[in-house]
Parts: structure tokens; C-alpha cells; sequence
């Protein structure tokens, strides 16, 4: 692994949890919207290595109680949509609308997948499906918010020359 890489991990890691404590309850969960503006960037920057990142952070947050283990479903599957987009747009000189894409992640992927195999695995089942519309919109405004923060970073790296 190149060591820009590396340094890349760990500021995108550390900034991700010094964000950490700006969550907010939404039902069994903890929306995050700062897991959102890390993984649209990173996507950006460091492409499929944003995975590991939105991993590392979900991981450390939830050893720190600052998270919950619906953090994994809420924030890797955004992170693969950001890289994936800003694969594809590269192509064009379009990369920094790629964070633009997380909420279709998190929203359409891990969402789901919170819903139908985390909760009931642990027992929150009934209680995240009764909420589900408020967890849904909870999860939207957190995502929406992140990406939209992170497009205006993915735009000032662009206009420096840095994407």
C-alpha cells in the first residue's frame, strides 16, 4: 500500500471520528451526517479505499459507544456509491458531483439492508419497522446534509486543481 494512501486512511479516519459526536438519535439508530460528508470525499479522493474508511469509522465509534451497529449498513454502501460514481464521472471532468450519489448508497443499499437483516438479527426488528418512515426520514436528512457539504469540498479540490 502507498504510503499517501495510508495518510490519506488516517486523516479521513480521524476527521470522521473527531465529527463523531454531532450524531443525533433517530429510533434504534444514530444518524451521522458528518459518516456521509467523510464518505463523499473520500470516494472522491481515494476511491475504493473510502470503504475501509466508512469500515474503520463505523467500527471505532462503536467501540467508543458513540455509534450503533447500524453504522456499518448506513455508511459502507455510501461510500461504494460515491467511489463508483466518481469512477464513472472521471471520465468526463465530472468527479466532484460524485458525493451527490451517496444518499443513493446509503438510502437504497443500506438502508434496506438495516431494515430487513441488521434489526431483526438484533431483535429491534418490530421497533425499527414501527419507525420506520421517521428512521427513514432521519436517515435522508443525515445523508442529504453530508453530501451536499461534501460536493462543496469535492468543488473547491477541483477548482485547486486537486481532483
Amino acid at each position: 500500500m502507498e504510503y499517501r494512501v495510508v495518510a490519506y486512511l488516517a486523516v479521513f479516519t480521524g476527521l470522521g471520528l473527531a465529527l463523531a459526536p454531532l450524531s443525533f438519535p433517530v429510533g434504534p439508530t444514530r444518524a451521522f451526517p458528518g459518516q456521509h460528508f467523510v464518505n463523499g470525499v473520500a470516494g472522491v479522493v481515494i476511491g475504493p479505499w473510502a470503504l475501509a474508511v466508512a469500515f474503520l469509522i463505523s467500527l471505532i465509534r462503536n467501540m467508543l459507544g458513540l455509534g450503533t451497529v447500524f453504522a456499518f449498513p448506513g455508511s459502507i454502501p455510501g461510500a461504494l456509491v460515491v467511489w463508483l460514481a466518481a469512477t464513472a464521472l472521471r471520465r468526463f471532468g465530472k468527479a466532484h458531483y460524485a458525493p451527490l450519489f451517496e444518499p443513493l448508497g446509503t438510502l437504497g443499499l443500506g438502508f434496506p439492508a438495516a431494515a430487513y437483516v441488521v434489526a431483526p438479527l438484533l431483535g429491534v426488528g418490530e421497533r425499527f419497522i414501527t419507525g420506520l418512515i421517521p428512521i427513514f426520514i432521519g436517515w435522508a436528512a443525515s445523508t442529504i446534509t453530508g453530501s451536499i457539504a461534501a460536493f462543496f469540498v469535492a468543488v473547491a479540490l477541483r477548482r485547486l486543481g486537486r481532483l
